[in-house]
This record gives structure tokens, sequence and C-alpha cells, in this order.
């Protein structure tokens, strides 16, 4: 699953590549990062989370009754997802200028009307999105993971064909109507094996059905619980468009880059662990659980410590092999490199806060979620209006965000402690001290490596970098590795005297 969600980034990788490439930080660079990035971040904060934390939860207690219960579940539950998404599309649509006066204040008139344009031709996909997310949980729910993880795949190569064919002929309002079409085909890759197996729900938003009653009495809360995320996204729009356009344009580009890194493993390990999470939860199994929590936390640490050594040590290297050409000059690869790397040092609270969101959710403790998101969202705003304050520019952006999420990381850390004490006693979370020496050798590995750049200076640049960033990493790697098997194994020998 985790191979399918990297193939996944990686397309959207390319994806983002060409266009930045294409557009640089020109207006339409601009237009599209503040339009694009509106229907996704309202539909994240009013049902993208909630569709997954509270349905796959419900739906899962409505199947262990009996699958007649679920089957009417889920069909009510998709009908009211889709008329919900079809209410915020239309609602984008007829106020796009005031959305994007608001989330953008600071962009000149005639990119804002042009963002207002595109933001017209995108608000639709929220309907596609909502019967995606839902197919999804269905899909989840019955151990199928693999397919759910490789839909996006198929809309980002959609989205590169589009870019690499268009040419000269490459406009943004198509770009934008791909944009749309890409999240459709996403959709349709879900429905139609479902279909097929005639276990695709009938969308009929009835609201007398007991389940579906009971599933959004705690959507609010779960809905404040994963606010986080799209705040985070339309606060540093918010904030960037105070200091430049070109601050503007180049926090969307870092950004699409950390959140493609962080994101293979941290929503890998996620969505594979939240359905057996909910199920343990609810047959009472709460040990299980609990131990289940305690591997997946170990898990995606020791998964994402490596990564976040790559990013910080070869930044500068990566955004100049992704975006060093075309109209991303020398100033925009610098730019973009060092808000990346400020923006890096959140992923090891990205990956537990993730982890611990969907543990809450699964447990139907959303009250602890909410709070933690309030709390993080509150440091991300005290921390942008000081930047603006005393001139932190970018970099003081980027800055909030992670303090931002370490904010949520700690919080959920505490409650967790709390909540779930057989998680901290499970051998899986004792063993996380071995991590810190291991990344701490491999983060010196990387960054000393990365500042030898003469042993590749006889090749083409773009080889002479791919190379470098290759070597440095699997160096670091193979260091973490080994160290991780040297403390394991002093440990083992520790509890066996």
């Amino acid at each position: 699953m985790i191979s399918a969600t990297l193939f996944a980034k990686a397309l959207g990788l390319l994806r983002s590549m060409i266009l930045a490439w294409t557009l640089g930080d020109s207006a339409e660079a601009v237009a599209f990062a503040a339009a694009s990035k509106i229907p996704g971040a309202l539909f994240d904060l009013l049902f993208s989370a909630a569709i997954l934390a509270c349905f796959i939860p419900a739906y899962n207690r409505a199947k262990a009754e009996n699958e007649g219960n679920a089957r009417a579940f889920s069909s009510a539950f998709l009908g009211t997802a889709l008329l919900a998404a079809a209410a915020l599309a239309l609602l984008g649509v007829i106020f796009a200028p005031q959305i994007i006066s608001v989330s953008s204040p600071k962009i000149s008139k005639d990119t804002a009307a042009l963002a207002a344009r595109l933001l017209r031709i995108m608000f639709p996909m929220t309907v596609f999105a909502a019967g995606a997310y839902t197919l999804t949980g269905i899909l989840q729910s019955a151990g199928s993971f693999l397919l759910p993880a490789s839909v996006s795949a198929l809309s980002n190569a959609f989205m590169v064909a589009y870019l690499i064919l268009a040419g000269k002929n490459f406009s943004v309002y198509a770009l934008a109507a791909a944009y749309v079409f890409s999240w459709f085909l996403q959709f349709l890759t879900l429905a139609v094996p479902l279909a097929v197996k005639k276990q695709m729900p009938r969308p009929k938003p009835n609201f007398s059905n007991k389940d579906l009653r009971a599933c959004l009495a705690g959507v609010p809360k779960i809905m404040a619980g994963t606010l986080l995320s799209p705040a985070l996204l339309l606060a540093a729009a918010f904030f960037a468009s105070f200091v430049s356009d070109t601050a503007f344009v180049v926090y969307d580009y870092a950004s699409g880059i950390y959140t493609i890194i962080s994101g293979v493993a941290v929503y890998g390990v996620g969505n594979f662990v939240f359905p057996k999470l909910s199920r343990l939860f609810a047959c009472g199994e709460r040990k299980g659980a609990q131990k289940e929590l305690s591997r997946a936390l170990f898990a995606i640490t020791a998964i994402t410590l490596p990564v976040f050594a790559a990013v910080f040590s070869l930044a500068q290297d990566g955004v100049l092999l992704l975006y060093g050409r075309g109209k991303f000059g020398t100033e925009l690869v610098a730019a973009c490199a060092s808000a990346l790397k400020i923006l890096s040092f959140s992923m090891p609270a990205c990956a537990a806060a993730e982890i611990l969101l969907r543990a809450f959710f699964a447990d139907g403790k959303n009250a602890v979620p909410m709070y933690s998101s309030f709390l993080a969202i509150l440091v991300c705003l005290l921390g942008n209006t000081l930047s603006l304050a005393f001139g932190g520019g970018l970099s003081g952006i980027c800055a909030a965000f992670s303090a931002a999420v370490w904010a949520q990381a700690l919080s959920l850390l505490f409650f967790a402690a709390k909540n779930f004490p057989e998680t901290f006693r499970a051998k899986w979370v004792r063993k996380m001290p071995l991590l810190a020496p291991a990344f701490a050798l491999c983060t010196a590995a990387m960054t000393f490596l990365a500042q030898k750049t003469e042993f590749f200076s006889s090749f083409p640049e773009t080889i002479a970098i791919f190379l470098k960033i290759s070597i440095v990493f699997i160096v670091g790697i193979v260091i973490y590795l080994i160290c991780i098997y040297i403390m394991g194994f002093l440990g083992s020998e520790k509890e066996k005297r």
C-alpha cells in the first residue's frame, strides 16, 4: 500500500515539477495556487476527515450487526455527503471573488480576478471528492487498501498527460478543468469495482437512518478535531500574501514537496491501521488496540526520521533537481529550499499526530483532537502574526507551521498517555529511544556527505545532483539501519541479563 502511495505521490510531484517549469512565479502561478487550494482546503475542513473518521467506525459498527444495516447506512451516508458537497460547490461558485479576497487579500487585483475565475471552474471537485472518500471508507473497512491508495496515481497521471500534451496550447483554464476531471476519475475508479461486485451503495440521503443520525452527531467534534491541516494551509496563504506574490507561490511549491514526502509513510501507515483500530475498539479489545497503536507509532517514527534527515540535508539539491529549470530560476530555488528545510522540522510531529488522531477517532474520543487542533491553530496564528510584525517573511510563516504541528503532536501525546496507558508500556514504544542515536548518526552522515559535491563535478549538472542525492540518501539509510540493528541487539542482550 505504501508503494502504491509512493507511486501516486511521485506522479503528483512530477505534476508539480512541470507546473513549476511552466509557470514559475508568474501571475498565472499565483492565481492557480490561490484558487486550487481553496476547494480542497474547504472540503478537508468540512468533510474529508469527518467522512473517514465518522464513516469508518460507524460503518464497522453497522456491519457488526448485519450486512443490511451496513448497506443502508452507506447509501444514506453517501447521499448526504454528495448533497452537502454539492451545496458547498454551489456556494463556492457564487462567492468565488469574495473567497479569494478573504483567503489571499494582498495579491494584485488582476491576479485575484483570474484566481476567482479559476476557482469557479474547480469548486465542483468537492462533489467527486465526497464520493471518492466515502467509497474509500467502504473499501478500507472491507480490508481493501491497495485500490484506494492507487486512485490518486490515475488522476495525477491524467494531469501529467495534459501538461505534457498541451505544449504551446497550455491554458490555465484548461488546467483547472483537468483538475476537476482528475477527481472524477478517482471516484469512477473506486465506483466501478464496487458496482461490478454489486457493493456500490445507492446515494439516498435518508435522515431517518439511525446509524446516520448517530454518525452525524459526532461530526462537529470530528470536524473541529481535523481543522489543523486545512487551517494551516489557509493561514499560510493568507499571511504569505502580505509578504509578496513570490513568497505566496514559493510557499505553495515548498509545501507541495513537503506534503508529498511526508504523506507517503504517514497516510500509508495511518490509513492501514485506522480500520483495524476501529474494529478492535468497537469489539471492546482495548489492550489489543493499544498494542496496535504502539506498533504503529514505532513504525511511523522509524520511517519518518531518516526522511526528515534527508530533506533537511538535501533540500537545496532536491529543489534544484526537481524545479530548477524553465521559469524557475536560481533565486526561486534558494527560497523554496529554505522554506522546505524549515517545514521539514515538523515531519516527526506530523507523523505522530496523524496516528494519534486516528486512535482517538477510532475510540470515539473526538473531543481530544478538537482541543489539540484549537491549540495548534492558536499557535499558528500567533506565530504568523509575530512573524509579520517583526519581518520574519516566508521563513517566519514556515516556522509558524512547524510550531503549530508540534503543538498538536505534544498535546495529543499528553492525552494519549492518560487514555491509552498500555500503548506506552508496550514494547514498541519502549524501543523508540533506540531510534535517537540512529537518527543522529544518519543526519550527521547525510549533512557531511551533502557538502562534498566535488566528487560529482565531472558529470552534467542534473546527473550530478541525482547521483549526489541518491548516494547521500542510501549511505544515510544504511547507517541508520545498522545503528538500529546494533542498538536493538544490545538492548535485547541487556534485557536477557
